[in-house]
């Protein structure tokens, strides 16, 4: 390892160690972790986000990429996850020590940890490929950062749109109305996105069709939502929350961002296989 490559992996490592403990509530008192089931996602997405990491980097990252360098990027990626990935979702006033461990809202978690495998997932994407596949050029770390960096800010913007275009205050209906159709909604279509985006990341470029049907699918579930926030009203309070049976069927809506997810999926396998 070169110098400025034995500094980020200093850095990354103590970022880690010192953020890690607070997000995954290793120092938060055992009467918040009983019998809370919120509690048991931020471990679980942080687990699944590294497992993918190691998952690419074993098997299709550059081939220089062996021994320290697999805990290298692994070290980046585990302290993007437990910062940023948790740190967002909390500007926005989803709050991983006071809604999640405290107040054990389930709601909140399940977005909160949709955003934080969807920034793992895109991280994971960026790994994938040779850095250089046209010749014998290694690239370096700032390669994947670079483009995962697009592909996170983008997702936030999305994330942004999705937000400002609810009928009314998302957060609300997360934080005080625990509404978990509201939450799967959400989780949802974080998630089907970053599906989107990890392949967009991931390798080298294949043409525009390829982005395009990226960009199509990111719109037709932008559509989706549109056509699934219609049916919700204006005015919501806890009690409407748990009685109105209108709102518990947006739950619907996440497994069609999902399907939509998984047809993407499989598109772009069937054009790989064409295209060999």
């Amino acid at each position: 390892m070169e110098g400025d490559e034995v500094a980020i992996f200093l850095m990354a490592l103590a970022a880690a160690l010192f953020v890690a403990p607070f997000t995954l509530g290793w120092l938060v008192h055992r009467l918040y972790i009983k019998g809370n089931a919120a509690a048991g996602v931020p471990i679980l997405v942080v687990f699944v986000s590294l497992a993918w990491m190691a998952f690419v980097l074993r098997y299709y990252a550059d081939p220089s990429v062996q021994g320290i360098y697999i805990l290298f990027y692994l070290l980046i990626g585990l302290a993007i996850v437990v910062g940023p990935g948790f740190w967002v979702p909390a500007i926005y006033g989803l709050r991983i020590s006071v809604d999640v461990f405290q107040r054990k809202n389930l709601a909140v978690a399940l977005v909160l940890g949709a955003f934080v495998l969807s920034t793992g997932m895109i991280y994971g994407g960026s790994l994938w490929g040779e850095a250089d596949a046209e010749g014998d050029g290694e690239g370096g770390w700032w390669i994947p950062l670079g483009f995962f960096l697009m592909g996170w800010l983008l997702m936030i913007l999305m994330s942004v749109i999705y937000i400002r275009s609810e009928p009314n205050s998302l957060r609300i209906r997360l934080v005080q109305d625990r509404s978990l159709s509201e939450a799967r909604a959400a989780a949802g279509f974080l998630i089907g996105v970053a599906v989107v985006l990890t392949d967009g990341v991931a390798g080298s470029f294949e043409g525009w069709l390829k982005g395009l049907l990226g960009m199509g699918t990111i719109t037709l579930m932008m559509i989706v939502h549109e056509i699934f926030r219609i049916s919700v009203p204006v005015i919501l309070t806890t009690v409407e929350t748990k009685t109105q049976g209108w709102l518990e069927s947006r739950r619907w809506e996440s497994f069609v961002y999902m399907g939509i997810a998984l047809i993407f999926w499989a598109g772009q396998l069937m054009l790989k296989a064409g295209g060999r």
